[in-house]
């Protein structure tokens, strides 16, 4: 009885330790979800959106565990697993960078943000830039993973160094 319970894929994919690990920073960012929604209305966006994607990759991964042998059900389960963290991880960014922002309006009124500008984004091209002032040429690597993280389009990117590498240029004469 205790075997046929083991090769359940069901039993197999909600008795993991990894599971368990992104259950609770899944409940941490639904908390975190929670308390900024009344500050923000583009943290219900974010948390939609969480939800659809979330409930894909969980139905995704249940699909995969049911359709493959019972060998192979542990590396799904962390392959899926680690889909789930990035998009955590991902989403719980997000959020720090709303909560900051709003952080850095109260404690500054007179200053306006201009919401169009996405900060993260610059915050990691002028980081990326000055670590590599001496050959400010992003590999393509690095623009994916700029782009990634920044959720910035890599045209974008390339425009960006493009300009500041004329910028700094200018400014340096």
């Amino acid at each position: 009885m205790a075997d046929e319970s083991y090769c359940n894929p069901v039993f197999s994919i909600v008795c993991s330790s990894s599971y368990d690990r992104v259950t609770q920073h899944a409940e941490r960012l639904e908390a975190r979800f929670q308390e900024l929604i009344s500050i923000n209305p583009e943290v219900e966006l974010l948390s939609e959106h969480y939800h659809k994607v979330t409930a894909q990759i969980e139905m995704d991964k249940l699909s995969a565990v049911i359709s493959s042998p019972v060998s192979h059900h542990s590396r799904l389960n962390n392959h899926f697993n680690q889909q789930r963290q990035q998009l955590i991880t991902y989403y719980t960014e997000r959020l720090a960078d709303i909560g900051n922002r709003k952080s850095y309006v109260d404690h500054n009124k007179d200053v306006v943000l201009n919401k169009d500008v996405n900060w993260k984004a610059l915050n990691l091209m002028m980081e990326w830039y000055d670590k590599h002032k001496d050959h400010p040429y992003p590999t393509n690597h690095d623009i994916g993973h700029i782009s990634i993280l920044g959720n910035i389009a890599v045209n974008d990117i390339d425009t960006w160094f493009h300009f500041e590498r004329i910028r700094r240029s200018i400014a340096n004469k």
